[in-house]
């Protein structure tokens, strides 16, 4: 019998070992997600409740019962209880949130808290990100910004298990939700560029470690009519650098590339994608309109 019942809590057989019931066995929570999003997946598809159990069965090994898949299908129950209210649905808020934590989030596990964090230096990034992430929660408010000193920075934070445990994978995993809708795609960008991209008054750019996600990055943008340069080692690994809030030196670990956008895509970058962080969005719409053709000003 696997008993479909949050990860961390006590079985009926363990709790009470002197009473003779059947032995129960948990699922990782992992693998309970996993489930449950092939459940519905198969229910949207018209599969029958008998194909389903054997389908399931032939894939996870797992015998699960006619009831169990209803309730998850009719939204009584799910298979992490009531642990928070993250349903894994794809939504904008969901692909920012995915955009901010793959450039300048953190995932914390601090024993019973599972936290996603943000330290950064706009408020408007914070705020952005407070929000979605109280979206996502069917949180009320967003979730509040306050200023560290320590870190010279604008943090934020919220604790779920679930969205920990589904943010904390490869990113390869993610790009339903990346893709899910024509809104999703340009939610996932503005995050990753809010966090790594970089806009002076000629150029677009934006960095990150990981090339196999830099390219990944370079065919959203592409989808989106916007061409960009290819990707180009800009800092070595083993460089020293110092940071300007310590003044404490460290030396890289890996590559970083640098991608630049092309001039000409940055009016379609700003109306698809754009920045929400206020001073780097308006750096783009002035970049925007020294690179407009003379002869524009002029038309009727």
């Amino acid at each position: 019998m696997i008993v479909e019942a949050p990860e961390g809590f006590t079985s009926t057989s363990q709790a009470h070992s002197h009473l003779k019931v059947r032995s129960t066995v948990y699922r990782p929570l992992r693998s309970r997600i996993e489930l449950y999003r092939f459940v519905l997946d198969l229910n949207r598809r018209g599969v029958t409740y008998n194909k389903m159990q054997k389908t399931i069965f032939q894939k996870y090994g797992t015998k699960l019962s006619k009831a169990s898949i209803s309730q998850w299908i009719r939204g009584i129950h799910h298979p992490w209880g009531s642990l928070n209210q993250f349903s894994l649905k794809s939504s904008p808020e969901l692909a920012y949130v995915i955009g901010a934590i793959l450039s300048d989030g953190n995932l914390h596990n601090h024993g019973y808290a599972h936290e996603m964090m943000l330290s950064v230096k706009d408020p408007d990034f914070a705020r952005a990100f407070g929000k979605c992430l109280a979206k996502i929660l069917s949180k009320k408010k967003p979730y509040g910004i306050h200023w560290s000193d320590k870190r010279g920075r604008w943090t934020v934070q919220g604790s779920s298990l679930i969205l920990y445990e589904f943010l904390n994978r490869d990113w390869h995993e993610l790009k339903n939700s990346i893709e899910h809708c024509e809104k999703c795609k340009p939610a996932f960008l503005r995050a990753f560029f809010d966090g790594e991209g970089s806009i002076t008054r000629r150029q677009l750019s934006v960095y990150n470690t990981d090339l196999q996600l830099l390219l990944y990055v370079k065919s959203l943008l592409g989808s989106l009519g916007i061409e960009t340069l290819a990707p180009r080692v800009s800092r070595p690994a083993n460089t020293i650098l110092k940071d300007p809030s310590t003044g404490k030196t460290y030396r890289t670990r890996k590559d970083c590339y640098q991608m630049h956008l092309r001039r000409k895509a940055l009016p379609i970058f700003q109306k698809h994608v754009g920045f929400t962080i206020s001073r780097k969005q308006q750096v783009l719409e002035g970049v925007r309109e020294k690179s407009r053709p003379l002869f524009q000003w002029y038309q009727v």
